[in-house]
């Protein structure tokens, strides 16, 4: 049996689960799944789940350029909340999405029904045209 993985950005390596921190980008980032998903029910907002780790070049750069944008900030504030997800640190969760390249954005309803899948490297502009 052999295993296909597709490569977008960087590549993925495996790797548990803190709460909730700002970062840098000026978004409230939870780092837990449920807790994530226990917001959006009571909040009706869908989950913007980043899965990113430490190394990858392009998730730093979503962290450092697209995060920071503030239209960017605005939209996931209004609609989303926002989870980051370490792969390294997860890698049951990266199994359970089917995480094979980074970064990757998962759009999740409160209900934690896949709507919409983000691959790769993200601008400001290409991922508030896909918000």
């Amino acid at each position: 049996m052999f295993l296909v993985v597709v490569i977008t950005g960087c590549t993925f390596l495996p790797g548990t689960q803190n709460n909730s921190s700002t970062g840098s980008s000026g978004i409230n980032w939870n780092t837990d799944m449920n807790t994530a998903f226990q917001q959006a029910q009571a909040s009706n907002k869908m989950v913007f789940a980043d899965f990113y780790a430490d190394w990858c070049h392009y998730c730093q750069e979503m962290d450092s350029v697209t995060y920071t944008d503030p239209d960017v900030q605005q939209r996931i504030a209004q609609s989303y909340i926002a989870v980051k997800i370490d792969t390294d640190d997860n890698p049951d969760l990266s199994s359970r999405y089917a995480i094979y390249g980074l970064p990757t954005i998962i759009i999740f309803n409160s209900n934690g029904q896949e709507i919409k899948r983000i691959e790769g490297y993200q601008s400001a502009s290409q991922l508030l045209s896909q918000l």
